[in-house]
């Protein structure tokens, strides 16, 4: 379980350097470009910080609980549904790049609501079931993820938040199965995949005064 929640644990490292290198609450630059935001997500339930590096380029992390949802049917089982929930985060680079087009167009720029363009670097560790003759056993295995998308952010003025993104991705992982002999191998794996991402949540920075 350790050797496999490295990636994650790098991540929690990064995401606690940008949240104290701010005030995670503060604003800064008025609308001269982006600013530093802290959401809590619900319907993937987490935390995500976003730092501003530039006047339109930021860096975004988020540690969170990957949401999932299965349907299934079998004759001895008839159907069957789960949901679950594992351990997953995410650092993106972002470049916002229609600032311009959306204030000549008379629509709010405030609070990073602009479209983007953004590499992105995933992990998240799922829990499996191995089952034998004689033992149903527990694996642990991460699926890495990089990714180039497309994507827009909308905050309004209630805190609720829309952040989505949908692009190409290179996927990784092991997967440990039976062979033919009944011995349990453990494979690489790799695809390229479109995949999409939706975030819903609240932001909780202070309130704009002026």
């Amino acid at each position: 379980m350790k050797s496999m929640m490295k990636n994650i644990h790098l991540k929690l490292f990064f995401f606690i350097s940008f949240a104290a290198a701010t005030n995670c609450f503060g604003q800064n630059k008025e609308n001269t470009g982006l600013i530093n935001i802290t959401k809590a997500t619900f319907l993937n339930p987490g935390i995500s910080y976003e730092k501003r590096i530039a006047k339109l380029q930021s860096l975004y992390a988020q540690l969170f609980m990957n949401t999932s949802f299965s349907i299934g049917y079998s004759d001895a089982l008839g159907n069957t549904s789960a949901i679950r929930f594992d351990p997953a985060a995410t650092l993106q680079y972002r470049y916002y790049y229609d600032k311009d087009q959306r204030e000549a167009g008379g629509k709010n720029t405030q609070m990073n609501n602009l479209n983007y363009v953004s590499f992105i670097t995933e992990t998240s560790v799922i829990t499996e079931k191995i089952v034998s003759v004689d033992n149903v056993e527990k694996v642990h295995r991460a699926i890495n993820e990089f990714g180039i998308a497309w994507g827009l952010q909308r905050n309004y003025k209630s805190r609720f938040g829309l952040d989505l993104n949908v692009g190409p991705y290179y996927l990784f992982t092991k997967v440990t199965k039976q062979n033919s002999t009944g011995q349990f191998v453990t494979e690489n794996v790799d695809k390229i995949t479109i995949s999409g991402r939706i975030n819903l949540g609240f932001w909780l920075n202070q309130r704009n005064r002026n």
